[in-house]
Order: C-alpha cells, then sequence, then structure tokens
C-alpha cells in the first residue's frame, strides 16, 4: 500500500520535474515547483499517493501510549504532507508536517518535517515564520549528528531559497556555497553553480561569476543551463583586469552558425552587445542590439529587453521615431508586471503621439510637393512606384511560398519566455493556429509578412517613400468616404490623395499646423525637451503667422525661454502678448504677477457654489437650484467647465419648475455655448429624446443597465460550480460522466458531489460541490472551464459555467435569468483573477 503511494509520488515529481520551465532571464529560485497550472497536472499522481498513504495509516497504524508500532506510518504522514506541498496546497501541508513534529517528537523523521515545513512558508510568502523554523532545525542538527543526510543536505538550499525568494540575493550566497560543501546529487550542483554565478554578475563581480559558469559547463548540465551558462560568461567579460574579448567573441560567433542555437540567436547578440558596450564600441553595440532584436522569435523577456536597451539609447541621442519604434516593440510583449512598467508603457504612449505629428507634417509637405510639379514628373513617379508595387508583391509570393514549405518541415517549439516546451509544435495545432490568427487579425488587420510588420506607419523608422506619402488614406479631401480607386496598380490610386484644390490646400495647412501645435506641448511637457519644443513653436509661428493658437505659443515660448534664461527673447514674446492679446487672462498675468491668485479664489467660489447647487439638484430643490445657477451665471465669467455645470442644472431646474419648452430651449443654449463639456452629451441625449421621443437610429447601442441587486456577494460562504445546459443539443448523461472522470482524475480527495435539476422544461442545471473557499472554486473553475474533455463536441453557445454561493442559488433558481446572474458572476468573481 505504502509502496504504490510512494510509486505515485516519485512519478509525480519526474514529471513535474520535465515539465518546468525556468526563466534563465532572472537569477533563478533553487527550486521551481512550477505554477498552478503544473500543479494542477500533478493532482493524480499526488491524490493517489496521500490516498495510498491515508488507507495505509487507517489500516495498519498501532499506536499505543503515545508510541507508534508499526513503522511505515510516520512515512504515511510525511508523504501525504509531501503530496499536498505538490499540489501546492501549502495550508494542508503545513498542517501535516506540524502534526508530525509534534506526533513524531522521539522520531528523526521530525527533522524532515521540520524542513518541509520551512519549505511551505517559504512558498507560502511567510519569510519570518520559515526562518525561524530553519533556525529551530539548524540547531537541532548541531545538537544531534545522527540527522539524515538528505536532511543536512537539503537545509541549506531551503535556507538559500528563503533569500532568493525575497530577491536578497547577496544573503544567499553563504547558504549556497555551503550547499556545495555538503555534495550534492550532479543536477542540484550545477544548478547552485549557476545561480552564484548569476549573483555574483549583478552584484559586478565578474572573476567570481565566470569562474562559476565555468563549473557549470564542466558538469554537463542540460543544454539549455549551458548555454545560458556559456552566455552569461561571455557577458561577465570585464575589462577592469585587461581581458581579451577576442576569444570570447570568437566562440559566441561559433555558436551563433550553429543549428541548435538557432532560437537562442537573440541572446547570443545581446551578449556581443555587452561586450562591445564594455569595450565603448557604442556603434557595433547597437548593431548587435537589432540584430537580436530582429531575430527574437519566442524569448519575449530578451526580445524586451534588447528592444528597450536600444529604445533608451535612441532617446537620449535623442531619435525618437527609432526610439518610439523600440519601445513599441518591447510594450507587445513586456508582461504587466516587469519593473518600471508603467512609466515604459508611458513613455511609449508620448513617442507614438511624437511620431504621428512628425508623420503627418512629413506626409503633407510631400503630398503638397508632389502636388506642384508637373504632371509629366508626377505620372512618371507614380509609373515607378507601380513597377515596384509589381516587383514587391512577386517578391512577397516567392516568400510565402518559402514560409508555407518551412512551415511544413519544423518541428521545434519554444515557450514565450525562453526555453523550450514539451508540447506540439504551434502551427501543427489547427485549433491554436486558427484562433492565433484570427487574434492576430484583430489586432492588426491584414499585414504582409515584413520587417517591422507591427508598426503600420513605417516613417517611424524610415523616410517615407513615395509609394507610402501617395497611399495615404484621403484625409485632406474634405470627405474621406470618396474614393477614385482601390487598385494601387493604377495612376488614380495615388492620385486621389494629393492637394490639387485650393480648399485641399487649406486642409492640409491646417493638419501641418495643428501637428506642429502638438509637438511644441509634447517636446515640452512629456519629453523635457526644451530646445526641440522652440524649435516646433518658432517654426509654426514661421509658417503660419496667423495661426489659431498664436497667443498660447507666445506664453509658451515666454515661458521656455525664461526658463533657459534667455531673458532677451522671453521679453520679444512677452511684449507681443501685451500688445497683440492686452485683454487676455496671459496679458494680466505678465503684468500682474498676484492676477491668478485672484482668479483663482474667484474659482473656488464658483467651486463651492456649484457644490452647494447640486446638493440642493440631488435633493430636489428645483427653484433653489434654479436660483443658484442663475446667479452664478450672471457674477462668473470663468471657468468654462464650471459654467458649462451650472447651465445644465438650470436647464434640468427649468424643466422641473417649467414647461419642457424652457428646457429645451436652454439645453439648446448649453450646447451651442459648450461643445466640448463634459455635460454635453447629456445635455443632447435629452435633446434628441424630447425632439423625437420614438428615434431609435442612433448609430450607437445604448449600453444595457442589468440590475443584480438581487443577489449578495459574500467572499466567505460556500460555493457551487454550475453549468446550465440546453437538454436538446447535449447528452447530459455523457456530460455528467466527463466531469465525474474530470473530478476523479484531478480532484479525487474532494469528494466532490455532482447533482443535475431542470431549471426549465428544455434546460438542465448541473452543479458540482461544495467548496469552502472562493479560492478553491475559482481554480476549479479555471481548470474545468478550459477542459477539453469535459466539453468534447460541445460549442461555447451550448452551455454557460459559472460559481454561485449556497445562499444566492435558491434566488438564481427562482429568478431563472442566466444573463442577469453571469452579469453579477463576472462582477464579482474575476476582481483577483
Amino acid at each position: 500500500m505504502f509502496w504504490n503511494g510512494r510509486e505515485s509520488y516519485r512519478e509525480g515529481v519526474a514529471q513535474l520535474d520535465k515539465s518546468v520551465k525556468d526563466n534563465y532571464n532572472k537569477i533563478l529560485p533553487v527550486f521551481n515547483y512550477g505554477t498552478e497550472s503544473d500543479a494542477q497536472a500533478m493532482n493524480p499522481f499526488m491524490d493517489r499517493a496521500i490516498e495510498k498513504a491515508s488507507v495505509n495509516i487507517q489500516r495498519h497504524s498501532m499506536f499505543f501510549n503515545r508510541k507508534e508500532y508499526v513503522r511505515w506510518i510516520d512515512d504515511s504522514y510525511m508523504m501525504i504532507g509531501l503530496g499536498y506541498f505538490y499540489k501546492q496546497e501549502y495550508n494542508k501541508a503545513r498542517r501535516t508536517f506540524e502534526f508530525v513534529i509534534n506526533e513524531y517528537k522521539n522520531n528523526d523523521i521530525k527533522y524532515e518535517a521540520m524542513l518541509w515545513l520551512g519549505n511551505s512558508y517559504n512558498q507560502m510568502g511567510k519569510y519570518k515564520r520559515a526562518q525561524s523554523v530553519l533556525d529551530n532545525l539548524g540547531n537541532e542538527i548541531d545538537k544531534n549528528p545522527k540527522v539524515a543526510s538528505k536532511v543536512r543536505k537539503m537545509l541549506p538550499l531551503v535556507r538559500a531559497d528563503l533569500y532568493i525568494l525575497q530577491e536578497k540575493y547577496g544573503q544567499a550566497k553563504e547558504p549556497l556555497v555551503d550547499a556545495l560543501y555538503l555534495r550534492q546529487k550532479k543536477t542540484v550542483d550545477a544548478r547552485v553553480r549557476f545561480i552564484l554565478g548569476q549573483i555574483f554578475q549583478q552584484e559586478e563581480e565578474y572573476y567570481k561569476a565566470s569562474e562559476y559558469y565555468r563549473q557549470v559547463i564542466k558538469k554537463n548540465p542540460p543544454y539549455e543551463m549551458a548555454f545560458n551558462a556559456a552566455i552569461n560568461l561571455a557577458r561577465s567579460y570585464d575589462t577592469r583586469y585587461g581581458d581579451n574579448s577576442k576569444d570570447i567573441v570568437k566562440q559566441l560567433n561559433k555558436m551563433l552558425k550553429e543549428d541548435k542555437n538557432l532560437e537562442f540567436r537573440d541572446q547570443i547578440y545581446f551578449a556581443l552587445a555587452e561586450i562591445a558596450f564594455k569595450e565603448d564600441n557604442d556603434t557595433l553595440a547597437i548593431h548587435h542590439l537589432i540584430k537580436s532584436v530582429a531575430v527574437s522569435k519566442s524569448n519575449n523577456f530578451q526580445k524586451a529587453t534588447s528592444a528597450l536597451k536600444l529604445a533608451q539609447i535612441y532617446f537620449f541621442v535623442p531619435e525618437y521615431e527609432l526610439a518610439q519604434a523600440y519601445y513599441d516593440t518591447a510594450i507587445q510583449v513586456l508582461p504587466e508586471d516587469y519593473p518600471d512598467y508603467k512609466n515604459i508603457k508611458g513613455l511609449s504612449l508620448y513617442l507614438t503621439e511624437l511620431v504621428d505629428n512628425l508623420i503627418t507634417i512629413e506626409t503633407q509637405d510631400s503630398l503638397q510637393r508632389l502636388a506642384n510639379i508637373s504632371e509629366e514628373e508626377r505620372n512618371a513617379i507614380i509609373d515607378k512606384i507601380i513597377e515596384d508595387v509589381i516587383k514587391e508583391e512577386e517578391k512577397q509570393k516567392e516568400l510565402d511560398e518559402l514560409m508555407l514549405l518551412a512551415g511544413n518541415t519544423n518541428t521545434g517549439s519554444t515557450n514565450t519566455m525562453g526555453g523550450r516546451s514539451g508540447g506540439e509544435w504551434y502551427f501543427y495545432n489547427t485549433t491554436a493556429k486558427s484562433f492565433g490568427l484570427t487574434e492576430f487579425r484583430k489586432k492588426w488587420g491584414n499585414r504582409k509578412l515584413e520587417d517591422n510588420w507591427r508598426l503600420s506607419n513605417k516613417q517611424a523608422i524610415f523616410e517615407p517613400s513615395q509609394e507610402d506619402l501617395l497611399a495615404q488614406p484621403d484625409s485632406i479631401s474634405g470627405d474621406s468616404t470618396i474614393i477614385i480607386s482601390k487598385d494601387s496598380h493604377s495612376r488614380e490610386y495615388y492620385l486621389q490623395n494629393l492637394p490639387f484644390t485650393e480648399a485641399q490646400l487649406a486642409i492640409s495647412d491646417s493638419l501641418i499646423e495643428e501637428a506642429y501645435y502638438n509637438l511644441g506641448f509634447i517636446y515640452k511637457d512629456k519629453l523635457v525637451n526644451n530646445p526641440k519644443a522652440i524649435e516646433s513653436f518658432e517654426t509654426l509661428l514661421e509658417l503660419f503667422p496667423l495661426n489659431k493658437n498664436r497667443l498660447q505659443v507666445y506664453y509658451q515660448l515666454y515661458r521656455l525661454y525664461t526658463n533657459d534664461e534667455n531673458f532677451e527673447k522671453a521679453e520679444i514674446y512677452k511684449n507681443l502678448i501685451i500688445e497683440q492679446y492686452p485683454e487676455s487672462d496671459y496679458a494680466k498675468l505678465l503684468l500682474d504677477p498676484d492676477y491668478y491668485k485672484e482668479l483663482e479664489a474667484r474659482r473656488n467660489l464658483a467651486q463651492t457654489l456649484y457644490d452647494e447647487t447640486y446638493e440642493h439638484y440631488e435633493a430636489q430643490r428645483y427653484y433653489t437650484v434654479y436660483s443658484n445657477s442663475t446667479k452664478a451665471l450672471t457674477e462668473f465669467d470663468e471657468p468654462p467647465e464650471i459654467l458649462a455645470k451650472f447651465e445644465y442644472l438650470r436647464a434640468i431646474s427649468l424643466g422641473k419648475i417649467e414647461v419642457v419648452d424652457s428646457l429645451q430651449v436652454a439645453l439648446e443654449n448649453l450646447v451651442m455655448k459648450y461643445p466640448d463639456s463634459e455635460v454635453t452629451p447629456l445635455a443632447q441625449n435629452i435633446l434628441d429624446y424630447l425632439r423625437d421621443p420614438s428615434d431609435t437610429t442612433s448609430t450607437k447601442e445604448p449600453e444595457e443597465v442589468i440590475d443584480v441587486s438581487i443577489y449578495e456577494f459574500n467572499s466567505n460562504s460556500k460555493q457551487i460550480f454550475a453549468l446550465v445546459v440546453a437538454d436538446n443539443k447535449i447528452n447530459i448523461n455523457a456530460l455528467k460522466v466527463r466531469i465525474s472522470d474530470f473530478n476523479m482524475k484531478y480532484y479525487r480527495l474532494e469528494n466532490l458531489s455532482i447533482t443535475n435539476i431542470l431549471l426549465d422544461a428544455s434546460t438542465h442545471f448541473i452543479m458540482v460541490g461544495n467548496f469552502n473557499t472562493i479560492d478553491k472554486v475559482m481554480n476549479y473553475y479555471n481548470a474545468i472551464i478550459t477542459n477539453e474533455y469535459v466539453y468534447a463536441n460541445l460549442t461555447e453557445d451550448d452551455y454557460d459555467g459559472f460559481v454561485i454561493a449556497q445562499e444566492n442559488y435558491p434566488v438564481f433558481y427562482k429568478d431563472k435569468d442566466v444573463k442577469k446572474y453571469l452579469t453579477f458572476f463576472r462582477q464579482n468573481y474575476f476582481e483577483d483573477q
């Protein structure tokens, strides 16, 4: 009985060792117990081990006078604890190990239980408790030299993991070195040396890091570890001690040529880049980084790292277009928990906004130049473009055919964060391929396979080609729905976007004017590049001296030059504001520095009065609302956002105390006076209804509001997993059998029950329960809802799956509105998912 359980346990551990993947881009943990899905796959093995151990205890235990007389009983308890540990049910594992420690105080097995108790606390993130348990175990080992060798060997490993999981890498070095002196297994020894190499490399102790990486390679570990040790050895090259990089570079270039390293070329190029940076050869380093990004296919972490490095280099040059392109590449693959993710994403968005405006200027300038040359010259350019398009299409066709042939012979597979995965190659999996293609088209549309395919506007990296410029969507014709030709092989296709008429030229000029205005603020406020901001604003004034925003531009230039202590230039723009716009706030501020203090005081008065008025509105005191709003609109002339809100409250109160016509007139006045206010859409909706209550022609679907107040969410309630299925489409009995099979395979120890009732004449309601916590039921939900076996021959339209609390079940059964409950379920159960 015990033997069968132990074999199942060992088989499960061996399976986990094969399936878990390490992320070599970070310092490795000493132990890798996998993800929740990896633990899910362990359930059949560990449940069998726990079951066999439990039966062994029940049948054979002989416990008298606080002493167990059967040899294997204490081992059975340990196996139960280990089974729960590998299922990642750490609380159950903890309770089992604590039981063993208390029950077998005079048995050496307590030391093993203490070790795994500390390890459980590590995995739970309770590091102080782990530290206490491991310290006690260390004291016990010092007192008792007969403690089992496996406990002695594992203790420093668990101690080191305690520090690594907290990212206290410096403190992990001592226990890792202690572990090496205890002669670990070959695989463990290599892993410990690799981790020590990583820590010393992070601390820039490159000599020590290099020694450990060389030792790892000599241990002949699995290829991926050996490869990463070789890469890190190269990256640990140190110019401070006069090292010569010639042999290292030669070895890396040799690795680039080996077929077995095809999927690792991005890492090799990155290592070459780091060497070049250390030797102050920035040009070569950038070349290698560009290669790293270009060849990276599956290791998203490395792709993001290389792209970010390039983005930062180009940002500080500055070459913002190139910086934007590489920030965009990085942000596509960065996980949200990546360090400084929010700032990286924000900077990427700023640069995208910048590049969009640069492209607008460049595009419109080029279109205007093309419109101004002779017809003969223009047609010659267009004919050359058409010729190039045809050649490119032929090349693309050949490339597609080659890609298809390559796809039929490829058998490798890699995961997204580096390392090989053990599953089927993506393109052999029809379901995955179809889903992937659909998702790609949703996000990117139909794009050619080409360099920088992710960038719809290639001008972010390259000078725009004539074809790119001429084929721009019609943005200057005044009616973007008018398309003369969609045939890229015809002249008309390229001519249709050129600004030939005065009206079209005026629209083109307005786009350039707005883009320069936007650029000034992006450079000034978002990228903090004052010289480029000044250049943008002054170019705007030079090209469009009478532009509509010149007052704001004058003031921005005044501030920019003042900040740069160029007071002579600042005075020029100050005088322009005072002379041309004497009644503006800017002029008043420049003449009276206290002007804004007075202005702010008036704004505060307006805000206070609005807050009071809104309270009256909520209390339905409409005469007071009308009186306060009228007073505010008479006394205050700014800020406009507050005045618009007063207009809205005044209009609504009029509708309540007078006739509907008064409401309509007041709302029309509001929409006309404040077209950009946040309350204007509300006013417009009311006007639309007043004009035609039966009008349903709105192109925007109103969002359906579903009242879910009949249900209550209680995180402490017992929970049920439920399926609602249509009887006429599904074999209910077969579905229940498949659910039962799933439960037996993955949840055999949970004693889950399956019940089935009719929700109505044609709909079945299948329930699986009970679950004591939301975490447990949501783990079950996530596991079963994606299980292909359970839903074999079913489509997503055939069933609805959700979790429901016991007290909400009778409410749901009475209401029978599946859509309503699903809304409640999504609102409340997925907050932490």
